[in-house]
């Protein structure tokens, strides 16, 4: 009769290897599919993220009010000397920039910087005939549409004026000839535009209530 020697022996371990082997394999896929699940939703948010930041970068550089011109009004005084004539309001003409979706100027800010000083204007809700303190008025030059203050067209023109009589204000005087200031202009979507606002050399030969540009 033959022997059997351990090698001769069945192999019984082999299914058992192999089940560990399928094991670790389902596994294996299992991480994989939840790690594809993170990196798609990842991928979908910072996907959403960038569109987000490109609508608004490209809000910020459209959504313009551009200045046509800007006038200034006088109030000379009685005196001879030159210096004593001054420009106490200045009113801008304003359209929207090409492209640009409505922008409600109820919602827009006016930094002021000036000899005196710079402060952050804002829009009168009264709507009274001119403001007195760190306030805009807005009137309508052409509104079709009657959306005043709303620009919505590119047919509209409104009219910003900004009172600097000194009142209520340490900021917002009165401008002498030669004086300048800077002044820009920021919409609801964060986008900005710079005027320069560039009083004459000599007023003396202007009346009150007598129109510059500035």
């Amino acid at each position: 009769m033959r022997d059997h020697t351990p090698t001769d022996r069945p192999d019984t371990d082999r299914g058992q290897v192999g089940i560990e082997t399928l094991i670790i394999f389902i596994a294996m896929i299992l991480v994989a599919a939840v790690a594809a699940g993170v990196l798609i939703n990842t991928a979908g948010f910072l996907q959403n993220k960038a569109s987000s930041t490109s609508e608004d970068s490209e809000s910020q550089v459209s959504n313009q009010v551009i200045v046509i011109s800007a006038t200034g009004n006088v109030n000379a005084s009685n005196s001879t000397q030159e210096y004593d004539n001054k420009v106490n309001m200045t009113e801008m003409s304003v359209m929207k920039s090409p492209g640009a979706d409505e922008i409600d100027l109820a919602a827009a800010t006016i930094e002021w910087v000036g000899p005196d000083g710079t402060t952050t204007l804002t829009y009168n809700e009264s709507n009274a005939s001119s403001s007195e303190y760190e306030e805009f008025d807005v009137t309508a030059i052409k509104d079709d549409g009657g959306s005043m203050p709303v620009l919505t067209s590119k047919e509209d023109r409104f009219h910003i004026k900004i009172n600097h009589n000194g009142t209520g204000t340490d900021v917002l005087n009165p401008l002498y000839g030669g004086e300048e200031v800077t002044l820009r202009l920021v919409t609801q979507s964060g986008s900005s535009y710079v005027y320069i606002v560039n009083v004459p050399e000599s007023l003396s030969a202007k009346s009150t209530g007598e129109a510059v540009e500035l």
